[in-house]
């Protein structure tokens, strides 16, 4: 099993940090706890800490090297895990090749750094070479690979087009006050994510890496989460046009997948003119039923320690393996770097009033003529699942999945699989 540190979030509004000290090297054995390295900002230095232990499989940065927050720093296997390659070459796999979306104004572009070439017995590739390969109608097994092992890594695939092979593919995302964030590149309409409350773009990982579809991934931090600042109006009509302002920006039109508020955000956005919404995939939505846990909420805010957090965290998951530790150290590190918790109270006392939700998309989601589909945990402590299908109109799709609040972490196969039906059927 992998692990993954991500580079620590110096200040709510920073997005890049600088590597100044890497405590391990490749093929280390690292224990829960061990600082395994330094970065800084402008505002501060912050050591990173192991929050599992493991054995270092990859270095996607070297000292001196300017990293994205909330990116791979440290990939760590687990012990009893099967045996992956040690990826020495991971940063060259990763140019801009994406395809554009219509409508785009200058742009800067953020990509995920870090995929891995599997050995397979087979022609070794990295995924997004593969992708990029099959998008231009190439053969990755007639190209040449200079990555490890001979692998046919990106820039082998960008050769090849070159040569005339295809035609090179590119995504832009428009810069925006909120962070924005490409998972994935692709081909063909973009898959938005948003996050519920508390949340940030790290949670989506673990669900895109199993994704099979081709699309472009994208993901947004919400108003006053992650990296981006608080809303002007922090009420939830202040976070939807927060949001639609950003996917204005980008342009063009727009799967929808979103997690407890963002999925209350997300049925607000389709009622938005400017805004095309192919389909719509809720998961434990916020906004349809009256109820929320009250205690989740002023225990996850109240949170000062590390284990606390993690203890509320797992309230969110029937089985508390599903809370990686990554996940739980990078909140908490953000939370050590900048006054989110201040920010996030902010919001709360303004969407939620004990354990009252304060808005409303019941009317949005009965009137949205597209694809739609809703999962909910059956074990759901946050938002009763009860409330939530007894408020579905008649053209949402119900699944119900053995899970809790969070059933993207805890069966990312299935959901990955529901994703991609409700994203094919609205194209």
């Amino acid at each position: 099993m992998l692990e993954t540190i991500l580079v620590p979030q110096v200040g709510q509004d920073l997005t890049e940090a600088k590597i100044v000290a890497l405590h391990v090297k490749l093929g280390d054995t690292v224990k829960r706890g061990d600082i395994i390295a330094e970065v800084e900002s402008e505002k501060a230095t912050f050591e990173v800490e192991a929050f599992a232990s493991g054995v270092v499989t990859s270095l996607p940065y070297k000292v001196g090297d300017i990293a994205t927050v909330l990116e791979p720093l440290v990939i760590l296997e687990s012990a009893g895990g099967a045996r992956s390659e040690i990826v020495t070459d991971q940063k060259s796999d990763t140019a801009n090749i994406q395809k554009q979306i219509p409508n785009h104004g200058k742009t800067s572009t953020d990509v995920l750094i870090g995929e891995s070439v599997p050995s397979n017995g087979s022609v070794q590739s990295s995924p997004l070479a593969r992708r990029i390969a099959q998008a231009n109608g190439l053969d990755v097994g007639a190209i040449v690979g200079s990555g490890p092992h001979r692998a046919v890594v990106l820039r082998d695939v960008e050769r090849s087009i070159a040569k005339g092979g295809g035609q090179v593919l590119q995504l832009n995302v428009i810069a925006s006050r909120l962070t924005v964030k490409t998972l994935k590149n692709g081909v063909g309409t973009p898959v938005v994510f948003l996050h519920g409350f508390g949340g940030e773009i790290a949670a989506w990982r673990q669900l895109v890496v199993s994704m099979t579809l081709t699309n472009p991934m994208i993901a947004v931090d919400l108003p006053g989460h992650g990296a981006s600042p608080v809303a002007a109006n922090a009420g939830f009509e202040g976070l939807v046009d927060e949001v639609a302002k950003t996917l204005r920006s980008l342009g063009g039109e727009f799967h929808l997948v979103g997690h407890s508020l963002g999925a209350a955000i997300a049925v607000a956005l389709s009622a938005e003119n400017e805004i095309v919404m192919k389909s719509l995939t809720l998961i434990a939505p916020a906004g349809l039923g009256a109820t929320i846990d009250e205690s989740f909420i002023a225990g996850f805010l109240n949170a000062r320690s590390e284990a606390a957090l993690a203890a509320q965290m797992r309230r969110l998951v029937v089985d508390p393996k599903n809370i990686p530790a990554s996940l739980v150290g990078a909140t908490f590190a953000a939370r050590q770097a900048s006054n989110i918790v201040q920010t996030q109270r902010q919001i709360a006392d303004t969407v939620f009033e004990s354990s009252t939700q304060l808005f409303s998309v019941r009317a949005e989601l009965e009137s949205y003529k597209g694809p739609c589909r809703v999962i909910l945990g059956r074990r759901d402590m946050i938002i009763p699942p009860a409330e939530t299908e007894q408020a579905l109109p008649a053209n949402a799709a119900l699944h119900r999945v053995e899970a809790g609040h969070m059933p993207f972490l805890e069966d990312a196969a299935l959901v990955s699989r529901l994703i991609a039906q409700t994203v094919r059927s609205g194209e």
